[in-house]
């Protein structure tokens, strides 16, 4: 009785260890570096090789900045506190070197721009996107863009503005363009700011 019992647990046993170590194969053969699957190099292959390959700096502006409150709404119709379009991109993007985070001494002059319109305008909120380029994994960039984005938080707060009002995401290379030449890669690596009416 105990030996039919043994074996009728070594053999279930094997199976849901057998059944647990099969290989899942991708559900695509794209690559990111231009290398398929099958190990052969493609350099003209992305993600998409069409004539539309630009990532955009962000979304057109919208509405005037000649009104004496340019965080009003664009829209009369709209609510400046429940319309997440409420927003304005009036800002340059900071651009940061190849693996890098640290913010060099020529786009900190932006950075005090930034710092000066949060201070003069109490109840804007700001957010910062963090992007990188094209190349290392998506985990790896998606952490890289977050320490841009927030190196960039922790200088504003430094020049006086309220970290309670401003809040950093990670965009990564969602938008990079692939296998792009050195100075799309240079536009990819940045941050951009997105201003908001806060309550």
């Amino acid at each position: 009785m105990k030996a039919s019992f043994f074996i009728n647990f070594a053999i279930v046993f094997f199976l849901l260890v057998s059944s647990c170590a099969k290989k899942v194969e991708p559900e695509s053969t794209l690559s990111r570096g231009g290398v398929d699957t099958d190990g052969l190099s493609d350099p003209g292959a992305g993600f998409n090789d069409g004539s539309d390959d630009l990532a955009g700096l962000g979304d057109p502006l919208r509405g005037s900045f000649n009104e004496p409150d340019p965080l009003a709404p664009r829209d009369p119709a709209l609510s400046a506190f429940d319309d997440p379009l409420n927003v304005i991109r009036p800002f340059d993007p900071v651009f940061f070197g190849f693996d890098q985070y640290n913010i060099n001494s020529t786009e900190r002059v932006k950075i005090t721009e930034i710092a000066d319109f949060m201070k003069s305008n109490t109840q804007a909120r700001l957010l910062i996107e963090g992007y990188c380029d094209w190349k290392g994994t998506p985990d790896y960039n998606k952490s890289l863009g977050d320490r841009r984005a927030t190196t960039v938080k922790d200088y504003l707060v430094e020049l006086g503005c309220e970290s309670s009002r401003i809040e950093v995401i990670s965009i990564g290379d969602e938008l990079a363009v692939p296998n792009a030449d050195s100075e799309q890669s240079r536009l990819d690596r940045r941050a951009t700011f997105v201003v908001s009416k806060g309550i």
